[in-house]
C-alpha cells in the first residue's frame, strides 16, 4: 500500500508521543519500586504519581483514537494521480445519477408540450418517462454483474458516447409522425444511464474501503439526483420553444463527458482471469432483465389502459421470472449479487423501506407535484423549474449533514430521518389550491424533501457496498438502482390509478381532488418507511470501525 508524506508524518509523531507516554509510565512505576521495595503490596504510589499514570495512559488512548480516525479517513487513493484528478473522477462516477435526474425533468417539465409535438393519445404519455426507466431498469441489473468482470473504464466511456448518438436522434425526432422514434431513443437513454450507474458503483466501490472519504463521496453523489432534476427542469424550462435543442445541450454535456472518462478514469485489471461468458450468470440475468421489463411495462401501460387482462397478465408473468431468478441465483457459480448480501442482518427491511420511500417520492409526489403547478396553478415550465431551486440549496446543504454524521449516527437512524423527510413533500402539498401562494406551501416542502434522497440513498448505498466483496460491487449497487426504478414505476401506477378512481376531470388529466388523492397515497408509504427503519432495523455508524467490510 502506497503511503503519503502526511501520513507517514503523522505515524512517526505517532509514534513517538505514545514511547514518550508509555517511558512516562514505567518512570512511574520504577520511582514507586525505588521509594518502596518492601511494601509493594501494601503500600500504593502517590496521588501525583497515580495522577501522572493516569495522563500518560489517556495520552496514549487518545493518540490510538486519533491514529484509527486518521486510518478511516483515508487520502487519494493511489490509482488517481492528484487530488484533482480524484474531483473529476469523483464527478464523472457521479454522472449517472445526475443524467437521471436531468433527463427525467427536461422531459416531464414539458410534460404538456411534447405529447402536443408528437401528437400521441393519452394512453402513451406516460411512455415519455416510461420508456427511459423501463430500459434503464432492464439495463442497470445485468450491466451490474458484467461490469464486475470487466475493466469499468471502457463501458462508462462507450456509455457517454451512446448518449452523444442517442441525444443526436432526438433531436430529430421530435416531430408528429416519429413518436415511435423518440420513444426507442428515450429507451436508449436509459440504457446509456444504466450503465454510467453500474460503473460508478463498481469503480467507487473498488477504490474506497469504508471511511470517511467514502460517506463523503456517497453523500455528494446522493445529492446529484436532485440536483439533476432540477438541472434538467431548468433548461427544458428554458428551452421549451425550442425542444430540440434540449437534447442537443444533453449531447453535448455526454461529448465533454467522453473526453473527461479517457483522461481521469484509472484502468482496472478484469476481476477474473476467466473469460466472461464463464463467469457470468446469464440465466439469471435473463430472469432478472425479462421480469424487471415485464412488471415496468405492466405498471406503466396499466393506468392509462384501464388496466386491462395483458397489463396483469405481464405483471403476473414478470413476478414469476423474479421467482426463477431467485432459484437461479442459489444454483449459480457466481451469481448476479453475492448471496451473503440477502442474509445480511439488516438488508430486507432496508431495501423494504427504501423501496417505499422512493415510490413515495418519485411515484407519488415529485410527478405529480411538477403537474400541479403545470395543471392547477397554470404556471410555465420554467416558472416550474425555478420554483424547484431550493432542490439545489437543499442538495449542498444535505450533503454537507450527511458527510458529517454517517461515521458517528445509526444507519438506521439516517434512514428513518430520511424517510420522514419524504413526508414533507405531501404534507406540504396536502393544503394547497390554485391560488395558494409559492412561499407558504410549496417552497419549505421542496427544501425539505430534499434531505429525503441524500440521506437514504448515501446510507443505503455505504451498507449495501461495504457488505460484499470488492468482485461485486457494481451488482450490488445496481440492486439499489433496480429497487428505485420498481419503486418510481410501481409508485406512478398505483398513484395514476388512485388519481383517475377519483378524478373529476376529463381523460388523463388529474384536478385537485385527484392530486391530493395522490399525495395521501405518498405519505402513507412514506410513513410505513419511517417506522420500519425504526422499529426492525439495527445498522450501525457506517465506518470502517464497526461495520465489517467484506474484502
Amino acid at each position: 500500500m502506497i503511503y503519503s508524506q502526511s501520513q507517514l508524518t503523522l505515524s512517526v509523531e505517532g509514534t513517538l508521543n505514545k514511547q514518550a507516554a508509555r517511558s512516562t509510565s514505567r518512570h512511574v512505576d520504577e520511582v514507586a519500586q525505588t521509594a518502596f521495595p518492601h511494601a509493594q503490596e501494601s503500600i500504593h504510589t502517590s496521588p501525583q504519581d497515580d495522577d501522572a499514570r493516569n495522563t500518560a495512559n489517556s495520552l496514549t488512548s487518545r493518540l490510538d483514537v486519533e491514529g484509527s480516525e486518521h486510518r478511516v479517513m483515508q487520502s487519494t487513493p493511489p490509482e488517481l494521480s492528484n487530488f484533482a484528478n480524484e474531483i473529476v473522477f469523483v464527478l464523472l462516477c457521479s454522472m449517472g445519477l445526475l443524467l437521471f435526474g436531468v433527463f427525467l425533468g427536461d422531459v416531464l417539465v414539458n410534460q404538456l408540450i411534447f405529447p402536443r409535438a408528437l401528437r400521441v393519445t393519452e394512453g402513451s404519455t406516460p411512455w415519455l418517462v416510461g420508456s427511459f426507466l423501463l430500459a434503464n431498469g432492464v439495463t442497470v441489473i445485468i450491466a451490474g454483474s458484467v461490469i464486475d468482470l470487466l475493466d469499468p473504464k471502457l463501458p462508462m466511456t462507450l456509455a457517454f458516447g451512446w448518449l452523444v448518438i442517442w441525444n443526436l436522434v432526438l433531436v430529430f425526432s421530435i416531430h408528429p409522425g416519429r413518436a415511435i422514434l423518440f420513444f426507442v431513443a428515450r429507451g436508449m437513454q436509459g440504457v446509456a444511464v444504466g450503465v454510467l450507474q453500474a460503473s460508478s458503483m463498481s469503480l467507487l466501490g473498488r477504490l474506497y474501503a469504508p471511511g470517511l472519504r467514502k460517506n463523503r463521496i456517497f453523500s455528494l453523489m446522493a445529492a446529484m439526483a436532485p440536483i439533476g432534476f432540477l438541472i434538467g427542469c431548468l433548461k427544458g424550462g428554458a428551452l421549451e420553444a425550442h425542444l430540440p435543442w434540449i437534447f442537443a445541450a444533453n449531447a453535448i454535456l455526454s461529448g465533454l463527458c467522453v473526453t473527461a472518462s479517457i483522461w481521469c478514469i484509472p484502468a482496472f485489471a478484469p476481476a477474473s482471469n476467466s473469460s466472461i461468458l464463464e463467469d457470468f450468470d446469464g440465466l439469471g440475468a435473463l430472469c432478472a432483465a425479462v421480469g424487471c421489463g415485464l412488471v415496468i411495462f405492466g405498471l406503466t401501460q396499466g393506468a392509462p389502459s384501464g388496466w386491462q387482462p395483458y397489463t396483469y397478465s405481464t405483471i403476473v408473468a414478470g413476478m414469476l421470472c423474479f421467482g426463477l431468478f431467485y432459484l437461479a441465483e442459489q444454483r449459480a457459480a457466481r451469481p448476479l449479487i453475492d448471496n451473503r448480501l440477502w442474509t445480511t442482518p439488516g438488508f430486507t427491511p432496508l431495501a423494504i423501506s427504501y423501496f417505499l420511500g422512493y415510490g413515495a417520492y418519485i411515484g407519488g409526489w415529485m410527478f405529480y407535484a411538477v403537474r400541479f403547478f403545470l395543471s392547477i396553478q397554470q404556471k410555465a415550465p420554467i416558472t416550474v423549474a425555478l420554483y424547484l431551486i431550493p432542490n439545489l440549496v437543499s442538495g449542498i446543504a444535505a450533503t454537507w449533514v450527511v458527510s458529517r454524521t454517517l461515521h458517528l449516527v445509526p444507519g438506521h437512524w439516517l434512514l428513518a430521518v430520511g424517510m420522514i423527510a419524504f413526508t414533507m413533500g405531501p404534507v406540504f402539498f396536502l393544503p394547497q389550491t390554485a391560488t395558494t401562494t409559492y412561499w407558504a406551501l410549496a417552497m419549505p416542502g421542496i427544501a425539505l424533501v430534499t434531505f429525503g434522497p441524500d440521506l437514504t440513498f448515501a446510507a443505503a448505498s455505504i451498507f449495501i457496498t461495504s457488505s460484499v466483496p470488492k468482485s461485486f460491487q457494481g451488482a450490488a449497487g445496481s440492486l439499489l438502482v433496480t429497487i428505485q426504478n420498481l419503486s418510481a414505476a410501481i409508485g406512478t401506477a398505483l398513484a395514476d390509478t388512485v388519481g383517475q378512481r377519483v378524478n373529476h376531470g376529463a381523460g388523463y388529466d388529474l384536478d385537485l381532488g385527484a392530486l391530493r388523492a395522490i399525495w395521501w397515497l405518498s405519505l402513507g408509504m412514506a410513513v410505513v418507511a419511517a417506522l420500519i427503519c425504526a422499529i426492525f432495523m439495527q445498522i450501525p455508524a457506517l465506518n470502517a470501525l464497526s461495520l465489517g467490510y467484506v474484502k
